[in-house]
């Protein structure tokens, strides 16, 4: 082994890192937001919406993310006439894939909350917004914050995939440097070394997180 070979390629890296952490943050911020939106959703007493949610997750579910990231990238100007860029592609695919599984989370969570809350709630008048929002989706947040870190964790690990349509993340700047080095061993371990520090980083947010709760 020999990381001299990487060193003059320091800033592709860096710059592959930046790029990583941008896709992830905002596809994190669409997941979450949309998860929200779809978990309310999905507890309302109305079987129509319902399916039709059940329906959207089913997609993310069966359908691999990189199949998803194919039909958005490369699929959407032959549809539309619209060319999308690969940051764009990559953020709608990561954010709703990861919709997917936030909605499915934050449901199970919604639901694990004993009825009483509810029905103490209605006694007080407080509206259903107002209910979901300072009643019930704090109390689910507890038992499900462990699960919602995995999925940061996953969405996180899923980005390397935008390398395959060209994006210059972390995984590409790997690849680029193997190309005009010639080497394969030390520019790949380099970026797996970087993702395993930013995943510990999140596990012990998530730990910490968890216990603030718990204490709460």
């Amino acid at each position: 082994m020999d990381f001299s070979v990487v060193v003059p390629y320091e800033s592709l890296f860096w710059s592959g890192l930046l790029v990583t952490l941008e896709v992830t943050g905002a596809a994190l911020v669409l997941a979450f937001a949309l998860g929200a939106v779809i978990a309310v959703l999905k507890v309302l007493p109305c079987r129509p919406l319902r399916a039709v949610l059940d329906f959207y997750t089913s997609i993310f579910r069966g359908v691999p993310l990189i199949v998803l990231l194919f039909i958005a990238y490369f699929a959407t100007p032959q549809l539309t006439g619209y060319k999308i860029s690969m940051f764009t592609a990559s953020v709608l695919t990561l954010g709703l894939n990861g919709s997917a599984t936030v909605s499915e989370t934050l449901r199970g969570g919604i639901e694990g909350v004993d009825r009483g809350q509810y029905d103490a709630a209605r006694a007080l008048g407080l509206s259903y917004t107002t209910m979901m929002a300072r009643i019930i989706i704090p109390q689910a947040l507890r038992s499900v914050v462990p699960a919602l870190m995995n999925e940061v964790i996953t969405v996180l690990k899923s980005s390397s995939l935008v390398a395959t349509i060209g994006l210059m993340d972390m995984m590409r700047a790997a690849q680029s440097v193997q190309a005009l080095t010639y080497r394969a061993f030390e520019p790949f371990l380099v970026v797996a070394v970087v993702y395993y520090l930013i995943v510990m980083a999140l596990v012990a947010v998530g730990k910490r997180l968890e216990r603030r709760l718990r204490e709460s």
